[in-house]
């Protein structure tokens, strides 16, 4: 008896794992797609990745982050979604926006949204209202407004804060863990 709980308890973590991998795998590609929708302009030409956030020891033994291809994604393990633009018209773009949501089953993992000349905020409300960290709030089951942490995070909004030039490319990226 035993012995068949414990077969059952194994198949159920391993079928929630397959789940969850299948569904940031999912989210890669939905944000390939979906990519060419968010940018602003025709003349703005976006890709994306999808990486597993490894770490290993450098030449002298000491843990540094990698990246490899997002090819099987237990829970707990970290994901980078890497997205860059590019401009490949011949005038400068204003207005550069993109919104990119947390994927179902991962949590945003702290100050890893990067993106140089951009300004960068959350939602934690699907995307209806946006704000620094420090200013957004939840309510809580006991119905009390507290702040926000980053597992409340649904989406992430950048905003480019320059023209985008011709031939001239950016880069932005933000990490989850798979819960």
């Amino acid at each position: 008896m035993l012995k068949a709980m414990y077969k059952k308890t194994i198949r159920r973590n391993l079928n929630n794992a397959l789940k969850s991998t299948l569904k940031v795998a999912a989210m890669g590609l939905l944000l390939l797609s979906t990519n060419n929708a968010l940018a602003k302009s025709e003349h703005i030409k976006t890709s994306s990745t999808v990486e597993k956030v490894i770490t290993v020891k450098n030449e002298q033994g000491q843990p540094v982050k990698k990246l490899i291809p997002a090819i099987k994604v237990l829970p707990g393990e970290v994901v980078q979604y890497t997205n860059l633009f590019e401009n490949i018209g011949n005038e400068n773009v204003d207005n550069i926006g993109v919104t990119y949501p947390i994927p179902e089953h991962t949590v945003y993992v702290p100050n890893t949204a990067t993106g140089k000349n951009f300004s960068i905020t959350y939602s934690v409300d699907g995307g209806k209202h946006w704000g620094a960290p420090a200013s957004l709030k939840v309510k809580g089951k006991d119905g009390k407004t507290h702040p926000a942490t980053p597992a409340d995070y649904t989406h992430i909004r950048w905003g480019y804060k320059a023209s985008l030039k011709p031939t001239e490319i950016k880069r932005v990226s933000y990490q989850v863990r798979l819960l």
